[in-house]
């Protein structure tokens, strides 16, 4: 590569980390889809609770680690996947 264009490679690479705006403080897209892959996680768990359904779900540190991930990803593919 010459060097004339050695500089050309990080330049290129700026634009590919998005940030999003959360009152004025720039986050990365990932930690806001965890945070809401986490709230909505927690609703879950409390209508889970509501409809007498958790006694029937298995082991709970399981169950809800899984349903946020589950969450989470879901979030990042309707949100952010090109």
């Amino acid at each position: 590569m010459p060097r004339s264009l050695a500089w050309a490679g990080p330049l290129l690479l700026t634009g590919c980390d998005p940030l999003l705006s959360v009152q004025g403080s720039f986050w990365p897209p990932w930690i806001v889809c965890m945070l809401s892959g986490l709230v909505l996680a927690a609703a879950a768990s409390l209508a889970f609770s509501a409809l007498k359904l958790s006694p029937y779900l298995g082991n709970p540190l399981i169950t809800y680690t899984a349903l946020w991930a589950l969450l989470t990803f879901t979030i990042w593919l309707v949100g952010y996947a090109v």
